[in-house]
């Protein structure tokens, strides 16, 4: 061989001849032998092998016997062909999976997942279903490979072709607004430092599509149900009962993360039958292009809250809270497009009475009695007591009864039992009163006097009737998401 065909060696196998090379011109000693294994990590009989190779002139010995061959698994050109070709020119809104069972069934052409995709993503081209990572990096390649000049007409319509569907996948048309006040409300929530030395809380945001009014907010520590349940509160209070409500679906399906799902958690249950109680469409959806309007309010509210609460030297939740219903109606003025003629042709209905908001916005949660005839709850005992009797003794029964208990949107805490609803009252710890070592203390004897609940108690609604109740942890038929 001569010097040209040395050069066709690939490296690894010029560093092989080289090393073989210099241990016979020190003379073939164990020295140079020791050194020439180290150099190529090998054994001394292999290393021997290559020094005899490289005496004998026999270059050839050092190339690979299987250079320049195909592999036998090898995917014909003209398949390759095929498959780009199929994809690019009818199936590219279909996932790559999708495409691959396409392939067999209708071409008779069978190839694994990750051939399919490996041919695809030569080409350039990517699935729908791909992430938004995915995406911008094949965009950002394209887009380096168009800058470059001298590129064949091949090459251009190539490029094109793969921008065409990457632009199709990430389409979001510009849509209409809503055309009625109170006919789609977009709700949301941001995170951000809104308070000085307050750490991260969660706005939750509720926006009319037609007139880009803000129509409910509030502060939380997390993007929770209780928020929405604040904002939805502000709403009926404010304007009444809208016609739908558009949300995002990674968090109304949060519960489903976790290895034990908590029906007080599941916002999309919970929420989902306060709004079908109200007669509210909720919808859900991943996108947030599709709830644009909600997304670009936030983008205004976190450049304007954070200047507001430094300059009233608000820093606590419960603060900031009180004044977003004093800030909401100046905000809206200057930038709600709202007039007259919405205000007569709004949908929003007449909310119902505060008792009925009271037990409607509530948090239902499945309880069993146990043994101490006592339900627990948030890491708390509470026994329930009739709501019309004069006894201080709780009504008892018998342990495993199921009960349903029912916080309130103001807090009061219900439970529903055998169709029967009874004032929870939590079980002291420790008593407040020894009878050994206490004073007896004997108030002055005074009659008794009858209360009447407040019109706004939760007692006085017909929205704590099992079926209802049994409605916030039920996962509703109507299939809400979008």
């Amino acid at each position: 061989m001569n010097e040209m065909e040395l050069k066709d060696l690939r490296p690894n196998e010029q560093e092989k001849y080289t090393t073989a090379k210099d241990v016979i011109d020190l003379g073939c000693t164990d020295t140079a032998v020791r050194r020439g294994r180290a150099r190529l990590g090998c054994t001394r009989k292999t290393l021997l092998k290559y020094v005899q190779w490289c005496k004998n002139e026999d270059i050839s010995r050092f190339s690979h016997r299987n250079k320049g061959r195909k592999p036998a698994t090898t995917i014909p050109q003209d398949t390759r062909e095929l498959v780009e070709r199929l994809y690019k020119d009818t199936y590219c809104t279909a996932s790559f999976t999708h495409f691959l069972e396409i392939l067999k069934e209708d071409h008779g052409v069978s190839l694994s997942d990750g051939t399919v995709h490996s041919i695809l993503k030569q080409a350039m081209l990517v699935s729908p279903c791909s992430k938004k990572a995915t995406k911008r990096l094949m965009e950002k390649r394209l887009r380096m490979l168009a800058r470059k000049e001298h590129l064949s007409k091949a090459e251009s319509e190539k490029i094109n072709a793969a921008m065409a569907i990457l632009d199709d996948a990430d389409a979001h048309p510009r849509r209409p607004r809503s055309k009625y006040f109170g006919e789609m409300i977009q709700m949301d929530a941001s995170e951000l430092v809104w308070a000085k030395g307050a750490g991260k809380w969660h706005l939750h945001v509720a926006v009319d599509d037609a007139t880009s009014e803000v129509v409910g907010a509030w502060f939380d520590t997390q993007e929770t149900l209780d928020g929405y349940y604040h904002v939805l509160y502000m709403i009926l209070k404010l304007y009444g009962i809208p016609s739908r409500f558009r949300t995002d679906r990674r968090t109304v399906f949060e519960y489903k993360s976790l290895s034990k799902p908590d029906e007080e958690k599941d916002t999309f249950t919970q929420f989902g039958a306060a709004c079908k109680t109200l007669g509210i469409e909720l919808e859900a959806t991943s996108v947030p292009q599709v709830k644009g309007r909600v997304e670009r309010m936030n983008r205004t509210l976190q450049g304007r809250i954070p200047v507001e609460l430094l300059r009233h030297g608000i820093t606590t939740m419960e603060a900031a809270n009180t004044f977003l219903w004093d800030y909401l109606p100046r905000f809206n003025a200057q930038f709600s497009l709202k007039d007259e003629k919405d205000v007569q042709s709004g949908t929003f209905l007449q909310a119902p009475p505060d008792a009925d908001i009271n037990a409607i916005l509530a948090v239902v949660s499945n309880r069993v009695i146990d043994a101490g005839h006592s339900i627990k709850y948030h890491n708390a005992y509470y026994q329930p007591y009739a709501q019309d009797s004069s006894s201080q003794r709780p009504r008892l029964f018998a342990k495993d009864t199921k009960a349903l208990v029912v916080k309130a949107f103001d807090g009061t805490l219900l439970a529903s039992i055998k169709d029967e609803i009874y004032l929870l009252r939590e079980v002291e710890k420790r008593s407040s009163h020894s009878k050994e070592f206490d004073p007896e203390q004997r108030p002055a004897p005074s009659k008794r006097k009858s209360s009447t609940p407040a019109p706004d108690h939760p007692w006085r609604t017909r929205f704590l009737s099992p079926k209802v109740l049994a409605s916030h942890i039920a996962k509703p038929r109507e299939d809400y998401e979008s």
